[in-house]
Parts: C-alpha cells; sequence; structure tokens
C-alpha cells in the first residue's frame, strides 16, 4: 500500500529567517497558519509533528484541529512537552496524525541525563525531559503498521556530544525505546538531534542499512549551517522490505527541513 509521509519540526508556528551575528535564530513572526497551508498542499497520509503548537498542558491544540482538518487526518494523538519559548502562553510537543485508525497508543519517557550549561547570555540551562509517541495503524489494506515519533535531546546546545562515553547506557536505553513494535510494517520519524553522527552510529541497535532503512537522506551543511557538524538530524526511517517511490527534503518556513515520502508498504 501507498502511503505519502511526512515529518516536520514546525518551531512552534514560528516563520524562521536565519541567524544574527551571535548565532541566535531571527524570525519574521508567529504564524501557523503558513504551515497548515504548506501540509494541505502535501496531503500526507501519515503526518508526523516536533515541537507542534498546542493550547495547554492537556494537548488541546487549535493549530493541530485545523491541520488534521484540512488534510484530511481524522486521527491524531497530541503530546505536550512543555511551555512554548518562542511564543507566550502556548505549549509545545509532539502529534502523530493520521488518516487511518489508531489501534494503540502509547507514550515513553526518555531517560534524562539533566545536563546543566550556562548559555552566552548567561541563562541557566538544563536538559529538558524528551519522549517517544508509539502507535499502530490499522490500514486500509487490514495491514497493520507500527509507528514511532520522537524529539530527542539537543546535546550540541550543552557542550556535550552524543558519542561521548558517559551517555553510552542512556543511548543503549534510548535505542531500545524507540525500535519499533513487531508488527508487518514499521515507521520510525522524528528529529533526533544526532547533530555530528549519523544514525547508523548513533543507534546500532537499530540496524538501519539492514532492518530499517533511512528513507530522506539530505546533505547537513545545507539545511543546518547553524552547527559546525555537517549530519543530518531529522529522520524517517521505514522497514527495509518497503519500496521508496519518492523522497525529499524541504527547506521552508522552520530552521529544520521537512521530510516528505511516498512509500510503499
Amino acid at each position: 500500500m501507498k502511503l505519502k509521509v511526512v515529518f516536520a519540526n514546525v518551531i512552534q508556528g514560528m516563520i524562521h529567517v536565519g541567524y544574527n551575528d551571535k548565532n541566535e535564530n531571527l524570525f519574521t513572526g508567529f504564524h501557523p497558519n503558513k504551515y497548515v497551508e504548506y501540509f494541505e498542499q502535501q496531503k500526507p497520509d501519515i503526518l508526523c509533528l516536533a515541537e507542534a503548537l498546542m493550547d495547554n498542558q492537556q494537548g488541546n491544540s487549535l493549530f493541530i484541529e485545523k491541520v488534521t482538518n484540512v488534510c484530511s487526518l481524522p486521527y491524531y494523538r497530541n503530546l505536550v512537552g512543555e511551555k512554548a519559548f518562542f511564543v507566550d502562553d502556548k505549549f509545545y510537543g509532539l502529534s502523530i496524525c493520521s488518516k487511518f485508525p489508531i489501534a494503540s497508543y502509547n507514550v515513553l519517557k526518555f531517560a534524562n541525563p539533566k545536563i546543566e550549561t550556562i548559555r552566552p547570555n548567561g541563562d541557566y540551562w538544563v536538559m529538558h525531559d524528551k519522549f517517544i509517541q508509539k502507535a499502530v495503524l490499522e490500514l486500509d489494506n487490514q495491514k497493520r503498521i507500527s509507528l514511532v515519533n520522537t524529539h530527542m535531546f539537543p546535546f550540541q546546545h550543552f557542550n556535550k556530544h552524543f558519542w561521548d562515553e558517559e551517555f553510552v547506557s542512556y543511548r543503549a536505553q534510548w535505542a531500545e525505546m524507540l525500535s519499533a513494535d513487531c508488527h508487518e510494517a514499521s515507521l520510525i520519524t522524528g528529529d533526533f538531534n544526532t547533530v555530528g553522527i549519523v544514525i547508523e552510529n548513533a543507534f546500532p541497535e537499530l540496524k538501519v542499512g539492514e532492518k530499517l532503512q533511512s528513507v530522506v537522506n539530505y546533505d547537513g551543511k545545507m539545511f543546518q549551517p547553524r552547527y559546525s557538524y555537517d549530519t543530518q538530524i531529522e529522520y524517517i526511517l521505514a522497514s527495509s522490505s518497503a519500496k521508496v517511490i519518492s523522497a525529499k527534503a524541504e527547506m521552508v518556513y522552520s530552521d529544520h527541513p521537512f521530510l516528505i515520502a511516498e512509500i510503499d508498504f
């Protein structure tokens, strides 16, 4: 069965236009409707989001309601992460939006190393909690697909590296949690924040290149000039048996590329 899958970090509905001389984000404002219009044009069957705009801690979201309405994605689950830091009085988190019924759904919380740092502007930061959404979708052909959506820890903002020895045990736990449930087909989407390390080395347990394939591949130098590393950090991973019909990464309104793929399961 052919599915159009989109993953996007929508940066809380802000429109990103680059960085200043201090490497800080520059925006032209808060325009979530532009994202809604973009997704309407894409017509996804499965849309997975990071930094999705939420209205409250309960996960209510006018933004997601608009997206799912215009894209005809009647089945969705929202997960609030924390208060939005770009938009006042809002929250942000993860969202799975689907054309197909969600047969099961659960949330996992990553073990958090709670790293601390002082930012260049003097702000004190401690690593925030991160989560995984796990769902099983019932496709029209009676096949089930296991779906994982996530947004992982940004080590690059804490002067640490994903591959540092102190995080070995954490990475092993994270890999186990990320593994898709055993079904006929599987999808793993997310902003993995794997700056400086490719997904195959970050999580060898996932067996990308063997059990899974990276569906959309891009040059990090094109899309992540803020970082000194040039690796890809967003991924759509699919069962190795799936056939990729088309795949692209597109820079639109966010500071992250959107990944768009047509996949035959």
